[in-house]
């Protein structure tokens, strides 16, 4: 069975996503892919360069945090909008993967507030009989 790759959550203050993979590695992906779309609109943005990403967490809750806090670092520290993903790699509390992205200078064109910061409120990752899930709060 398929899983969808993300839906994003009503929430008062902040924005949140509950992602969906058929493996960690794409749950990884799709969180990441839906971080960003709540930035922008990712499928109008052509990628000209890629970057290995790599961190490391005992948890699994805390392995996505972590991905994704450090895409949302280089994305606010080297102006970077990442569009695409690809996990490569989870083994032994490390994760691997590739993302890849285009310079903020690209006329981007931004959708509402920008992320601010992974947190860990309502944050899990399930895995049921035909997918895994996550759901992830950000603070904007």
């Amino acid at each position: 069975m398929s899983c969808k790759r993300f839906e994003v959550l009503e929430h008062t203050a902040d924005k949140g996503i509950k992602a969906y993979g058929s493996t960690f590695e794409e749950l990884c992906e799709n969180a990441a892919y839906g971080m960003f779309s709540l930035m922008a609109d990712l499928e109008r943005y052509k990628p000209v360069f890629s970057r290995t990403i790599e961190v490391s967490a005992d948890e699994p809750e805390e392995l996505l945090r972590a991905w994704l806090g450090e895409l949302l670092y280089q994305f606010e520290v080297d102006e970077v909008l990442f569009v695409e993903f690809k996990v490569t790699r989870v083994e032994d509390g490390r994760l691997t993967g590739i993302a890849w992205g285009l310079p903020f200078d690209h006329q981007i064109e931004w959708l509402g507030a920008t992320i601010k910061a992974v947190t860990h409120h309502g944050l899990y990752v399930r895995q049921t009989d035909s997918c895994w899930e996550a759901q992830v709060i950000f603070d904007v």
